[in-house]
């Protein structure tokens, strides 16, 4: 007779959590992101200043409680997190500064959430899509690291450096480039071709670094799909006459795809620590 040993169960000890608080703040922050574009991009200003919403009351209705429910869930992640770090911040060191990141965007976002209505300001408009981004690249990152068990001090990468701090200057130009286009403003969509050029030279230059790391195989696979697609996108959304948000709805929404990839690049391209998740 053949007798088969219990499974022991898993222990969820301090990194499995927060490495699943990352992965679930990331999925929330996504949410975030889409829900707050999708709305703004389908929103009709009339003359006297009023808005209006070209979707459906359901689907805005919808809409608008995903929004709040995951910046509500965002807000409890990020608390929890905070506490689960301080207190065994020993233990995973390099989730300190990840889970720092999360609290300050949420902080953020949270401040200046009561002033996002109507869209009004186009300053808060340009700082909610880059926080909500970089919510996002936070918890991915909080997720990365305890998965690969990265160093606590990154390696020195100039060019990856280089990449993320013009990265979010292109998210920054083109968050403004759409808030100011609402009001009719389509001046400053030449600064964000611009930063789109530089942008796609470096990040193609980080990806052909990588080709042949065995550990990025697959992500430089995906990266390159994202960047296609994004260029492709892009383009469309110079066409003239190509007015449809959905075109620019995907294009908002492959840029913190773009985010998360390049911050896996950072964790798994770096030397890691031996042992497993503690």
């Amino acid at each position: 007779m053949i007798h088969f040993a219990p499974s022991k169960p898993t222990r969820l000890t301090p990194a499995r959590s927060l490495q699943a608080m990352g992965t679930l703040g990331a999925v929330m922050a996504m949410a975030i992101l889409a829900m707050s574009v999708l709305l703004r991009l389908t929103t009709v200003f009339a003359a006297d200043g009023a808005t209006s919403s070209n979707l459906p009351t359901a689907v805005e209705d919808v809409a608008r409680l995903i929004h709040r429910l995951s910046a509500s869930g965002v807000g409890l992640l990020a608390l929890l997190a905070s506490v689960v770090c301080w207190r065994h911040r020993r233990a995973v060191p390099n989730a300190v500064m990840p889970v720092a990141l999360i609290a300050a965007s949420t902080v953020m976002l949270a401040l200046i959430g009561p002033l996002t209505a109507g869209y009004r300001f186009t300053a808060v408009t340009v700082a909610n899509v880059v926080g909500g981004t970089m919510l996002l690249a936070s918890c991915w990152w909080l997720r990365e690291t305890l998965a690969a068990m990265a160093p606590r001090h990154p390696v020195d990468r100039p060019l990856l450096t280089a990449m993320l701090i013009v990265f979010f200057v292109h998210v920054t130009t083109g968050a403004a480039t759409s808030a100011l286009n609402t009001h009719g403003i389509t001046r400053f969509a030449a600064i964000h071709q611009a930063s789109a050029m530089l942008t796609i030279v470096l990040l193609g230059a980080i990806l052909w670094d990588s080709r042949h790391d065995a550990r990025l195989s697959r992500l430089f696979t995906t990266m390159k799909w994202l960047l296609g697609a994004q260029i492709a996108l892009g383009l469309t959304a110079m066409w003239p006459g190509a007015q449809a948000p959905w075109f620019a709805l995907l294009h908002a929404l492959v840029s913190p795809l773009l985010a998360a990839g390049l911050v896996s690049v950072a964790v798994r391209g770096a030397p890691t620590q031996p042992g497993p998740v503690r």
